[in-house]
């Protein structure tokens, strides 16, 4: 099975580590407090020591589940040279910041397909995650057999920031349908 370097092990992307360990993944993890894998760890996943490790570990793709946007480029940023891996940032991110990830994963030699979902722990953890991709079509194709290990049905909204803007989107009308019905 896939290679898959996980960076950020926070609630959902804790459940996103376990999901990929049983479905036979062989997942490396990192978090800036290490303290955070444990329990990944001691599911079966390896311990990224150094960030700069990643590329020369062989990985498929790198899954960042981080805090902001900016975080994610930082912490990409420290991947060094991708040698063709493909980044996929699952965390919220804004269309602009996206838009640079994906100039800077170039310029890093890598390719960047953006896979921002919606839902949490539950969805992650029995695969229905609702991810909203953007990105190339052929990348999509290819990183689809992955996406469809945490997604029933994953989707294809667009170029990059498409996913973003699909996601905030959804984002506004879900927090108008909650203060409408706290009326």
């Amino acid at each position: 099975m896939a290679t898959i370097a996980l960076l950020g092990t926070g609630l959902l992307g804790e459940a996103v580590g376990h999901r990929l360990l049983s479905r036979g993944c062989d997942l490396r993890v990192w978090n800036r407090n290490p303290q955070r894998c444990q329990g990944l760890l001691e599911s079966g996943a390896t311990s990224i020591s150094h960030l700069s490790e990643v590329a020369a570990a062989g990985c498929d793709a790198v899954i960042t589940v981080l805090r902001d946007g900016q975080v994610t480029r930082s912490v990409v940023a420290e991947l060094g040279p991708l040698g063709g891996c493909c980044v996929l940032p699952m965390g919220t991110m804004g269309i602009t910041e996206i838009r640079a990830l994906d100039r800077q994963v170039r310029q890093q030699n890598g390719r960047c397909l953006e896979a921002p979902v919606l839902g949490s722990k539950p969805q992650a953890a029995n695969g229905t995650l609702l991810v909203m991709a953007g990105g190339e079509p052929v990348l999509f194709e290819q990183q689809r057999p992955l996406l469809k290990l945490l997604a029933e049905e994953p989707l294809l909204v667009g170029p990059i920031g498409s996913g973003a803007a699909t996601k905030l989107a959804l984002n506004q009308l879900i927090a108008s349908l909650t203060h409408a019905f706290s009326l």
